[in-house]
């Protein structure tokens, strides 16, 4: 009983980390969509034709106005000052956040700015089997903290303090990785070939 408790109460807060970013974006988009309408009916209203291929004019209109602004935020987020204020939150406020660190470096390999000195993907050998994991850091003298995420979801999981010889580097993305768990491990056979170091465990 204990077991199934655990199992439903990790998938009841997995999904709920899951579904979070997404309820915010469309939380988000649905207020900006709000916004940018409000603004830019008075010039719908003198376009000369209400709608395009079924769309309101109102509602294109809103949506370049979204894009523009996004586009002007992305080049004020160029900015000195803007990375400044950035920092600083992201130190003060959001370092708080438990795993905001990591799941922000999960959300950039995803989009495609994976960084150099971002967390390693291993093969943690927990038991008699292996899994994806991710090398978090050095415990000294001689042990590391591997984070295991769960599968589907991998916004939850265990954190694991093993020696070296308890985990294999892979040279594959963080993006890869995750797309991996997603798809419950199809695709592995393509994803690995050649790419572990180790071929079997030691120990």
């Amino acid at each position: 009983m204990k077991a199934l408790g655990d199992f439903i109460r990790t998938t009841l807060i997995g999904g709920i980390l899951f579904l979070l970013p997404i309820v915010v974006l469309i939380a988000v988009l649905g207020k900006a969509q709000d916004i940018a309408s409000r603004i830019v009916a008075p010039v719908a209203q003198r376009m000369p034709v209400p709608s395009v291929g079924g769309v309101a004019v109102a509602k294109i209109l809103a949506i370049v106005v979204i894009a523009l602004f996004c586009f002007l935020a992305g080049l004020l987020a160029r900015t000195r000052f803007a990375r400044k204020g950035v920092g600083w939150l992201e130190g003060g406020l959001l370092s708080l956040v438990p795993g905001y660190d990591f799941f922000k470096g999960i959300s950039e390999s995803l989009v495609g700015h994976e960084k150099d000195h971002a967390h390693e993907v291993v093969l943690a050998r927990i038991e008699e089997s292996w899994q994806i994991g991710f090398l978090m850091e050095r415990v000294e003298p001689d042990h590391y903290a591997v984070f295991v995420p769960g599968a589907p979801s991998i916004w939850s999981g265990s954190v694991y303090f093993m020696t070296e010889d308890r985990f294999q580097r892979i040279h594959i993305s963080r993006a890869e990785a995750m797309k991996c768990l997603r798809q419950l491990g199809e695709g592995t056979n393509q994803l690995l070939a050649g790419r572990i170091v180790q071929a079997h465990p030691t120990g």
